[in-house]
């Protein structure tokens, strides 16, 4: 049952974190034991830097994180960005352009930092939206408001990572999709079912970009995840671990299936399969 596993890359909602957005504490025990026998133990989220939860981050022995959809690996440690696959500008431009022509709240991520069209942002966090409020409070606490987000991305952003929009309605999410699923050059996924991202980095080819980086063969690399932004992690890492809540096409391509995550199946995966085989978490 245990395998040689060197790196484990975790998402965070819906995988690392339970329903009440914690990491319980058997699943940050199974984290700080695998760190504890070498094994780099990462986030591997859609966020970026500055929207990283302490709670994981803060745990002893990790050092690392790969953050928006694989557009960066940074050194916790030093701040330094490792591995970068950002927008080209002219890239950015156009789906600029695109992304005004639907219905949502946008925003972007650069530089380690979020930020979100100031009215879409007050739109958001007003009480009479119709977001959750999780998710209120997440882009209250992590956004910064720009007002002419068109101008800033037109004259050009270095380390532009991803866009985002955000719907709080079904209507405006289909038909954004439509809009948008086509878009050449990029990646259109779903962190979230309101939440689309678009950017051009995979977050599978980056973790085995860090894999190489750190001596680390494809076979020694596991990824836990559950929804659609982490399908290309599911699909390349060398073995892959769906959770038991995940969207059904992520069970179809992952190697094992573990508990959802409210049943701690983060922490069944690691015990099972990197620290001693431990069979006390079940598959679904």
């Amino acid at each position: 049952m245990k395998k040689d596993i060197r790196l484990i890359a975790l998402d965070l909602d819906g995988t690392t974190f339970n329903s009440k957005k914690e990491i319980t504490p058997r699943t940050r025990r199974a984290i700080m034991r695998a760190a504890g026998k070498g094994v780099i133990v990462m986030p591997a989220s859609g966020r970026t830097l500055s929207g990283l939860p302490e709670a994981f981050t803060g745990i002893p022995g990790v050092r690392y994180a790969l953050t928006s959809n694989g557009a960066a690996v940074c050194d916790l440690q030093s701040g330094r960005v490792l591995i970068s696959h950002y927008i080209p500008l002219q890239t950015a431009r156009y789906v600029m352009d695109r992304l005004l022509t639907v219905r949502g709240d946008i925003g972007y991520y650069a530089g380690g930092i979020a930020y979100s069209d100031r009215a879409g942002y007050e739109r958001v966090i007003s009480e009479g939206s119709a977001y959750v409020p999780w998710y209120k409070k997440y882009i209250e606490r992590t956004r910064t408001p720009v007002s002419d987000m068109k101008g800033l991305i037109d004259s050009g952003i270095e380390d532009l990572e991803k866009f985002v929009i955000s719907f709080d309605n079904d209507k405006d999410n289909r038909e954004a999709f439509a809009r948008l699923k086509d878009l050449q050059g990029v990646n259109v996924v779903y962190g979230a079912p309101f939440n689309m991202e678009i950017g051009t980095a995979d977050k599978g080819q980056t973790l085995l970009d860090f894999a190489g980086r750190m001596g680390i063969s494809r076979e020694q690399v596991m990824a836990c995840g559950d929804t659609d932004n982490d399908r290309t992690m599911i699909e390349t890492a060398g073995f892959a671990v769906a959770m038991g809540n995940a969207d059904q096409e992520i069970k179809d391509a992952a190697d094992y299936v573990t508990l959802d995550n409210d049943r701690d199946g983060v922490a069944c995966a690691i015990e099972k399969f990197v620290l001693d085989g431990n069979l006390t978490g079940d598959s679904v």
